[in-house]
């Protein structure tokens, strides 16, 4: 919208209909605004035209509020119209009162010619409505106080902004709304609506500030109603965030770093694997923070992009990992379905067992992940995060269906043994343990799965190079420090030194592995892909074998966050009482005895391409210094089995929501309060 455009439409609306409207500011993709009576809430109507009725000159319509309805009975009753506002109440979080208050837009779907009851001009008027507009299948009725108007085109339904045009022929033109939702845990980098025109996205730039100056960006939100008018497909209706390492044509892809932006410009096409979550209906709402090129990073070495905020417990938790924006959105946001990460080495896993989330990681090769950075094609996957069981299957399951490895494989029951590594229980937490014990404890009950205590580093080391767990975690550092440098680091270098004469500055840990990554020779890296391919065939032959009726003769078991201790963003918090640190991805030195199997068990699906679901079970107290009370930590398990078993884990997690085991989590401090 040019500054000339902008300036006459706020003066519209401040002649028209400023009882109803208040401006809040004005922007090239939309106009920002508030209702009267609802002054808690923000709004976002796009400038661009989502639909468009031409009239005569001699019919003057300014900017007002707008409702439409599909209607399916022939005649038109006052309560087909209230029964279809009272699903848009119970149902949508954007279309309020309010929008009735204005205009009213009819569209008969039947195949025949409808009729107005002759009680609904009364009611509507009695209701407030200036403007009827109704399709051309109903029948118009005799003039009354209300204008009415037709149209030929269906319009989308739900909340809607009219807007005049300033064409020489006059026209109405109907534009989206979007509510306008704070994202209090800096889970985003910005939202995005829909580019109507060329079908890519445009990037919204709105912020609120808060009392102390701080400020959060605003997540444009798409109304349910009209999502769930735009077919049936599976997702209809979930709306989702996006980590910033996906490509989505429009919005720029920055991958946490400054110079990787500057020096890339903006996808013209969307990666893949997000086409296909689009074609299933769901509806992306932004892009979500990453540590910088995905790579592992403590939330004090994120410099480019600032850290998010772990909703739960006193808010002050780590969430691990690069994908930690987007599943502190899922903890955080109820508005959210759920929220794409990427999983290489623990990037989904560890922040969903964090902020008490499902979660996956797909066995390698589910996804297709063009237009998506890479940190090692070897370990990459696509994974996200969800709240409900139920909406977790689901996604999962439309969502890597067309994929050759994973969801399709036929089960007729689950695993018969479930292997419990006693080198890594108890968990620290003795309350934490308990809930562990009673999830094994009904794996065994309702579901036949036995549980099998055993050294599992022991069952492991066989297939390490020279049985040497630091070493094997050595080869998996160089697969993702060689190719994200190759890929990533140095193209980005060489484009930023051509353009502004000088080497660019990354963060902390990409800093530390691209300086490592030089060292490494294309034979260091084809000896680590060996043996990588080398323990995915092991693992699949010795321990996750194939077994005809539950795809994976077994499950593996373990915690992948902090065994019910808390630990935190802020580095100095760690040394306070009853705190631990957490452990990321070690550098993973030939020579550092101390470096533990039990403690990195995230290095097993990824060096093995195997499928791994996170399970929020429960949470238990801690003591907050930082808080002075008693808060609550999520409890979590991993479970693994064999590469291509993804479709047994996802059934066996609907079937526990099914049974009333695990359920959905709440969002914020606790997940169940």
């Amino acid at each position: 919208m040019r500054p000339r455009i902008a300036l006459w439409i706020l003066t519209l609306f401040s002649i028209q209909i400023h009882a109803a409207v208040n401006i809040q500011s004005e922007h090239s993709y939309g106009v920002v605004f508030k209702l009267t009576g609802y002054e808690d809430r923000q709004y976002l109507s796009a400038s661009q035209a989502a639909f468009r009725i031409p009239l005569s000159a001699t019919v003057p319509v300014g900017f007002t509020l707008a409702t439409s309805v599909f209607i399916e009975d022939a005649t038109i009753t006052k309560e087909a119209i209230q029964n279809k506002l009272n699903v848009y109440r119970q149902f949508d979080d954007v279309w309020n009162e309010g929008f009735i208050e204005g205009c009213l837009l009819i569209s008969y779907k039947g195949s025949q010619r409808a009729s107005l009851d002759p009680e609904v001009q009364a009611w509507l008027e009695s209701r407030g409505i200036t403007h009827l507009f109704l399709s051309d299948n109903i029948q118009r009725p005799s003039e009354g106080v209300i204008p009415i108007y037709t149209f030929a085109e269906s319009p989308p339904p739900g909340p809607l902004l009219i807007f005049p045009s300033e064409n020489k022929h006059p026209e109405i033109t109907f534009h989206n709304v979007y509510r306008l939702y704070i994202d209090d845990y800096d889970a985003f980098l910005f939202g995005s609506i829909p580019d109507l025109i060329t079908g890519a996205w445009i990037p919204t730039n709105l912020s609120h500030t808060f009392d102390d100056g701080s400020s959060s960006q605003l997540i444009p939100v798409p109304t349910r109603i009209r999502l769930a008018a735009t077919g049936n497909q599976p997702l209809t209706g979930m709306r989702f965030g996006l980590k910033d390492i996906f490509d989505a044509s429009g919005l720029p892809t920055a991958a946490g770093s400054h110079a990787y932006a500057l020096t890339h410009p903006i996808p013209h096409t969307t990666a893949p694997s997000i086409q296909r979550l689009l074609a299933l209906g769901a509806q992306m709402v932004g892009k979500t923070r990453t540590s910088q090129f995905a790579h592992g990073a403590a939330p004090w070495e994120y410099m480019d992009v600032p850290y998010s905020w772990n909703p739960r417990g006193d808010e002050h938790f780590t969430a691990s990992a690069s994908s930690s924006g987007s599943a502190c959105a899922v903890a955080g946001y109820n508005w959210l379905e759920f929220a794409v990460g990427s999983d290489t080495r623990g990037s989904v896993r560890k922040p969903a067992a964090l902020v008490g989330a499902y979660g996956i990681r797909p066995s390698h090769g589910s996804v297709d992940l063009t237009g998506v950075v890479p940190l090692s094609e070897e370990m990459d996957t696509a994974g996200f995060f969800a709240r409900h069981p139920a909406i977790f299957h689901d996604v999962a399951i439309q969502w890597y269906a067309e994929y050759l490895v994973g969801t399709n494989r036929p089960s007729t029951r689950f695993p018969s043994k479930l292997f419990y590594p006693t080198e890594h229980f108890p968990m620290k937490n003795e309350a934490a343990q308990r809930v562990v014990e009673w999830f094994i404890n009904i794996l065994q009950r309702h579901l036949s799965i036995n549980t099998v205590r055993v050294n599992f580093t022991e069952m492991v080391v066989p297939f390490f190079p020279n049985g040497s767990f630091p070493a094997f975690q050595l080869s998996s550092n160089k697969l993702a420090e060689y190719r994200s440098w190759v890929d990533v680091g140095k193209p980005t270098t060489e484009k930023y030194i051509a353009q502004y004469g000088e080497p660019p500055t990354f963060d902390p840990i990409p800093e530390k592995m691209f300086a490592r990554a030089q060292s490494i020779t294309k034979d260091d890296f084809a000896a680590s892909v060996a043996l990588k391919r080398a323990f995915q065939k092991a693992v699949a032959d010795n321990i996750f074998k194939e077994d005809a009726h539950s795809c994976s003769d077994s499950l593996f078991i373990y915690d992948a966050a902090t065994g019910g201790l808390p630990s935190y963003r802020v580095e100095e918090f760690n040394h306070l009482s009853g705190a631990t640190p957490f452990l990321l991805t070690a550098a993973g030195n030939s020579d550092n005895s101390e470096t533990r199997l039990s403690d990195f068990f995230n290095f097993l699906a990824s060096m093995g391409g195997l499928p791994e679901v996170t399970i929020p079970l429960g949470e238990v107290r801690y003591y907050s210094h930082l808080s002075k009370k008693w808060e609550y930590i999520p409890v979590a398990v991993e479970l693994v089995a064999r590469k291509g078993c993804d479709g047994m884990l996802l059934d066996l997690v609907k079937r526990l929501g099914e049974l009333g085991v695990v359920r959905g989590v709440g969002v914020g401090r606790s997940m169940f309060s």
